[in-house]
């Protein structure tokens, strides 16, 4: 009798185990989608690009299902498949962050400018709004999206300096919290807005000329630690190649998958203290 229920009992805790699997597997999966989704919407809303969140999320894992899958066959190598899944998956966010980024600092360029234009609307004798109008019409993006999400609050009801903190808010800039305040400071106080956002762009322009020249100067060091931590993984892809029976430890022992977690974790320390050097702030 003990010998006929033993198979039962045995299939029993297999399917058991297979569906506390399924359902660990299938919270797992929805927590990082979630997760995905809302720091995708948040870059991609940052980054005034209207692309649906869910799709980018499919396509990234139709990508990690398929691309790894295709160097396992051609490979024949687990290494190459999971560096491939994670690069697939850490490579959106990162190019979000860099879009991000580089939108930041075209805004910070225009930012002179647009104060230029609307310090002299405002001694031209037109209002507040209608200088933001006429700074929208003749700046290009991105810092007219910006500047039309706040015209288009004000319309809505909400007061001007509520629009211009939530601008602040929303893009987190030094030197647009400092336009704000100035703009908030003088129309409260009443004092000569025109002026004051003429010594504004003043400031700002000579404050982005020594970041340019700091970009200039620290390029180079930049570019090294590029080439630098590139190199160790362009020979072992070329000996690879070139010797593959010496290089076939490497990525089909546990110690030669040890060492390559040990290089990976070498080459971010170093993309990070490079990083540092470089990174200088005014």
């Amino acid at each position: 009798m003990n010998a006929n229920l033993t198979p039962v009992l045995t299939g029993l805790m297999f399917v058991a185990a297979a569906i506390a699997l399924v359902k660990v597997g299938t919270a797992l999966y929805a927590g990082y989608r979630q997760r995905f989704t809302e720091a995708a919407r948040s870059r991609l809303e940052e980054a005034f690009v209207f692309v649906d969140p869910g799709k980018l999320f499919g396509l990234t894992m139709l990508c990690t299902a398929v691309i790894p899958l295709l160097l396992w066959f051609l490979n024949g190598g687990l290494v190459l498949p999971v560096l491939a899944a994670v690069v697939i998956n850490v490579a959106p966010r990162f190019y979000l962050r860099w879009k991000n980024q580089r939108r930041r600092l075209q805004i910070v360029t225009q930012l002179p400018d647009v104060l230029r234009m609307l310090g002299s609307s405002l001694r031209a004798g037109t209002s507040l709004q209608i200088a933001l109008d006429i700074a929208i019409r003749e700046t290009p993006a991105p810092l007219s999206q910006e500047l039309g999400v706040v015209v288009r609050e004000q319309r809505l009801g909400l007061a001007l300096e509520d629009a211009l903190d939530s601008m602040a808010a929303r893009l987190k800039l030094e030197e647009v919290e400092l336009v704000v305040a100035a703009m908030t400071i003088a129309r409260e106080v009443g004092g000569n807005l025109a002026e004051t956002l003429d010594q504004l762009a003043t400031t700002l322009r000579a404050k982005a000329t020594m970041e340019g020249k700091i970009r200039s100067l620290t390029s180079q060091g930049k570019l090294q630690g590029w080439i630098v931590g590139s190199l160790p993984l362009f020979l072992m892809l070329v000996l690879s190649y070139m010797q593959h029976d010496a290089m076939k430890p490497l990525f089909h022992t546990l110690i030669g998958w040890l060492v390559l977690v040990l290089i990976g974790i070498l080459e971010m320390v170093g993309f990070a203290m490079i990083r540092k050097i470089v990174t200088i702030d005014v």
